[in-house]
């Protein structure tokens, strides 16, 4: 069988090129190139808007990330004088349970911290302390065996409690 190609059939033929007919010149299919001044005017407000957004986020995460460095820092140093300060009272109980107390208190306050002789850090307090029935703290002012030290570092202070309650046949603590 033959086939018949008239000129309607050669009109519509494909190209080979499937982008022709929209940047192709003339009439048929052709779309205006290019962008109005105005699509491109509010392209660039939209970009510039998302910009500032971005860095104003940008610039307070990175302010904002010395801060948790600062933090971590304050924090290390706080708990490694807290350590400093529980083996000092370690040697002392091991010297002398009943005065170890009242030595790391004049320790801290003549700044004598850790065996140096230069001035510690501020921000060490210590306080005698006991428990009520329901286990809420209190002043004691003394009268009680449990000493209270606090180390202040930026963020979280540090606490630990420290006591005089050993027995004279009590072997030495290692540390």
């Amino acid at each position: 069988m033959k086939r018949v190609i008239n000129k309607h059939m050669l009109k519509f033929k494909p190209s080979r090129n499937p982008f022709s007919r929209l940047f192709g010149k003339g009439d048929e299919g052709a779309l205006n190139s290019g962008f109005t001044l105005v699509e491109a005017i509010v392209t660039i407000m939209a970009t510039a808007i998302l910009g500032v957004i971005f860095i104003n986020f940008m610039g307070t995460a990175m302010s904002k990330s010395t801060r948790a460095v600062e933090l971590v820092q304050g924090e290390a140093k706080a708990e490694a004088l807290l350590e400093c300060i529980v083996a000092d009272y370690v040697f002392k109980m091991n010297l002398d349970s009943s005065t170890a107390l009242t030595a790391l208190i004049s320790d801290i306050d003549n700044r004598r911290i850790c065996g140096l002789n230069t001035p510690a850090t501020p921000g060490i307090t210590t306080a005698y302390i006991a428990f009520d029935a329901s286990g809420n703290e209190i002043p004691s002012g003394g009268l009680n065996r449990t000493l209270k030290v606090t180390v202040a570092a930026s963020g979280n202070d540090l606490t630990t409690l420290l006591t005089s309650s050993r027995s004279a046949n009590s072997p030495p603590v290692p540390f």
